[in-house]
């Protein structure tokens, strides 16, 4: 059975790389959806893919990224291999006429996204980033109180978002693969939603500690970022103090928002001669959100609301803050700097 652009229902997906994302995150929501099913596995040594497939009981494991271009028995491609493939794979998926999801950081660059972007825009296909958060039940619930006005007119936000770094990051610590530190891979999530939540940057300035040593990426951000009508936010996250924080507040004229711990599903809020909370339950697979939507784009119609030009904007203020450290390992952007963003 297909709908009427041609795609099968449910969606048959070839995927781009099997490693810890596919199998912790978004390869669990996969599995459980009626709408969209995995097809072919791709891993660039071939193995991962046998053994992803073996597990999960996919019909294809291969380590040729071209088979899931030219097969067409295959809808749509996902994208889940490091960040310094995202463009190739993306613009291959896009001559292909196949709608592509990438996971995020969308591209290494400003430059690498708008490759992406033009891809897509010239083959009339869709292009999402996996910001997975846009679709958590309880950033709906702060997304639906700033659009109802409850707390004014939002005036600042505050993020604090903070890890100790893993013994073992792999490829997430060579910035010519991943395009940064964990700050790229992780806060970037934070980033996405002020700008999801309270419009485009207007302005981005950021200071960077990166330690000697086996990684030298960053491992202390400060951000400040101007957005929509001169919202105010700072964005700090550090990878080597002790404990972890997830604190995501929003100030407005008439209250507040604030999530203690973004990722439990709770928050509080105060309005004018109003308090009180939301507990949301979390969701039972991370990336579980955005595959309904990204099925309820490719097969009713929806508007997509996580797209690359949505994704570019988080990809502009990490160019300028954040990835400026790299430059002998990142390729050059040709990106001037300037906000606001246009591509």
């Amino acid at each position: 059975m297909h709908d009427r652009n041609g795609l099968s229902k449910p969606i048959r997906w070839g995927v781009i790389g099997c490693g810890d994302v596919l199998e912790r995150k978004s390869g669990p929501s996969f599995h459980q959806s009626e709408r969209s099913c995995i097809q072919t596995v791709v891993s660039s040594d071939g193995e991962s893919a046998a053994r992803y497939a073996e597990i999960h009981d996919v019909s294809v494991a291969t380590g040729d990224a071209e088979q899931v271009m030219t097969d067409p028995e295959i809808d749509a491609v996902y994208i889940a291999s490091p960040p310094d493939t995202h463009e190739e794979f993306t613009v291959a998926a896009a001559e292909a006429g196949k709608p592509v999801l990438v996971e995020k950081p969308m591209g290494r660059s400003v430059t690498e996204g708008r490759g992406m972007i033009d891809a897509c825009d010239r083959a009339g296909v869709e292009l999402f980033v996996a910001y997975y958060r846009r679709f958590h039940r309880h950033v709906e619930e702060i997304r639906s109180l700033l659009a109802e006005g409850r707390i004014g007119e939002p005036v600042c936000a505050i993020v604090n978002y903070a890890h100790p770094r893993p013994n073992d990051s792999g490829w997430r610590e060579m910035p010519e693969i991943s395009g940064g530190g964990w700050f790229v891979d992780a806060t970037s999530h934070r980033v996405d939603l002020l700008c999801h939540l309270l419009g485009a940057p207007t302005e981005a300035t950021g200071v960077v500690r990166c330690d000697d040593g086996d990684s030298q990426t960053e491992t202390a951000v400060s951000l400040s970022l101007s957005v929509a009508d001169g919202v105010c936010c700072t964005v700090t996250s550090d990878f080597v103090g002790a404990g972890s924080t997830d604190r995501f507040v929003i100030r407005g004229t008439a209250g507040s928002i604030v999530a203690e711990t973004l990722d439990s599903g709770d928050f509080t809020y105060e309005v004018a001669g109003e308090s009180g909370s939301v507990a949301c339950n979390q969701p039972e697979t991370t990336h579980g959100g955005l595959l309904d939507h990204v099925e309820a784009v490719l097969l009713d119609g929806k508007t997509n609301r996580s797209t690359g030009r949505d994704a570019i904007q988080t990809e502009a203020i990490l160019d300028k803050c954040v990835r400026s450290v790299y430059a002998d390992a990142i390729p050059t952007t040709v990106w001037d700097g300037s906000f606001p963003l246009t591509d």
